[in-house]
């Protein structure tokens, strides 16, 4: 097993980062484009408020893009790889659980459950080979 660099690290925490910066500026700026993922039903049940609520979702995500920001700045260790992991492993939860659970989404977002879970299963991977810490 090889050691990962302070350089994959990085490149993890700089390309979830911005990942989630798409997402976040999309959500909370023109949430009209996250009509591509919903369903007609989904689309048909939008509001005022829900445009309220992408707002604060996509400044939510943008949070998170900001603290990833940080932590590709600084030298990784096993629980901060393991924590930006979770990070993406709960969204592909609640993504895969809005498709099998609401008829409000089309397929194609799966592709951003997928996304998620991609970057979940890297960030375990390189905390699976990252040195414990004394």
């Amino acid at each position: 097993m090889t050691t990962p660099t302070p350089g994959a690290a990085r490149l993890y925490f700089s390309a979830m980062e911005m990942y989630w910066v798409g997402f976040g500026l999309v959500t909370a700026f023109y949430p009209r484009l996250m009509d591509l993922f919903q369903s007609p039903e989904g689309i048909a049940a939008q509001s005022g408020f829900s445009d309220h609520v992408w707002f604060h979702g996509g400044l939510d995500i943008l949070s998170v893009a900001v603290l990833l920001f940080a932590l590709s700045r600084l030298s990784p260790n096993r629980l901060m790889l393991r924590a930006a992991a979770v990070v993406a492993l709960l969204p592909t939860a609640a993504i895969t659980t809005s498709l099998l659970a609401t008829s409000y989404w089309n397929p194609l977002f799966a592709g951003a459950g997928l996304g998620c879970l991609a970057f979940a299963v890297w960030g375990f991977a390189l905390a699976r080979r990252t040195p414990v810490e004394a």
